[in-house]
């Protein structure tokens, strides 16, 4: 359900900017100097570690950092002694989405009823569609979103996440062990098909304990980021984990977009 409360859900959700620092070519001894002196930073909210290549196969590294405000995610993006290259400034979108335990208004679980606006969409007036239950899954899948495709992903320019445009955070809090095993149904193919988009960037998957499994995901721009939540296969996974409680209690996911080209319309 879409909220602007997130003070039930975990602490990373409630930060308003969110900062990518990368550097190529550094090592694992670069990236750890770099969590202990972000950790430090004023606003300093949660991070996690990238690792990804860019356009020339060189390996890149670097940190998603969570910030309080984005002023202090600014302040963070340029300030020096972190030895970055690259720097970029997310900025959370006042609106999200949680469920369950970690929904502020009511300890519910329950699906949205619309989807968000493409830019299209809201440039001519158009209510985006319902979301509807997604169809069952089939060997090759055809959407409204194959617009948006890739028909070849491996000829796709490498990019690393501070060249996206947005991004999502969120986390599911799961049962246990078995509900991962089920999960891993849903989830593979999701992951395939979001990595067919053209607008898709990087992700990576963290865990905090004891059952919550979150991913974090860049997009070229917000409406890729939207025309992902369209896919069928992401539609099944969220009915798959809100139709009940056998599997999870509880989840939210934040967008965040980087001011300028590429971000909020």
């Amino acid at each position: 359900m879409r909220t602007r409360d997130f003070s039930r859900a975990p602490v990373e959700s409630r930060a308003e900017a969110l900062v990518v620092l990368e550097r190529t070519g550094a090592g694992p001894a670069w990236a750890w100097r770099a969590h202990r002196a972000v950790r430090a930073a004023d606003g300093y909210v949660w991070s996690a570690g990238v690792r990804a290549r860019d356009a020339a196969g060189a390996p890149v590294r670097g940190l998603v950092v969570c910030v309080a405000t984005p002023a202090q995610g600014r302040a963070l993006a340029d300030g020096a002694g972190l030895g970055h290259e690259r720097a970029r400034v997310f900025v959370a979108d006042p609106q999200g989405y949680s469920n369950g335990v970690w929904r502020a208004e009511g300890d519910e679980m329950a699906h949205i009823e619309r989807f968000t606006a493409l830019t299209s969409e809201s440039a001519r007036g158009r209510t985006p569609p319902p979301v509807a239950p997604a169809p069952p899954r089939r060997t090759t899948e055809r959407t409204a979103a194959d617009g948006a495709r890739d028909p070849d992903p491996s000829s796709r320019p490498a990019r690393t996440p501070a060249q996206a445009g947005a991004m999502f955070l969120g986390a599911t809090r799961y049962r246990g062990p078995h509900s991962w095993a089920l999960l891993s149904r849903e989830w593979y193919p999701m992951v395939a098909a979001m990595r067919r988009m053209t607008g898709y960037v990087w992700h990576r998957v963290y865990w905090a304990p004891p059952f919550t499994l979150g991913t974090i995901a860049f997009f070229t721009d917000r409406d890729a980021l939207m025309l992902f939540a369209r896919l069928p296969a992401h539609r099944r996974l969220m009915e798959w984990i809100t139709r009940d409680r056998r599997h999870g209690t509880g989840g939210y996911i934040r967008v965040h977009v980087a001011p300028g080209p590429g971000g909020a319309p």
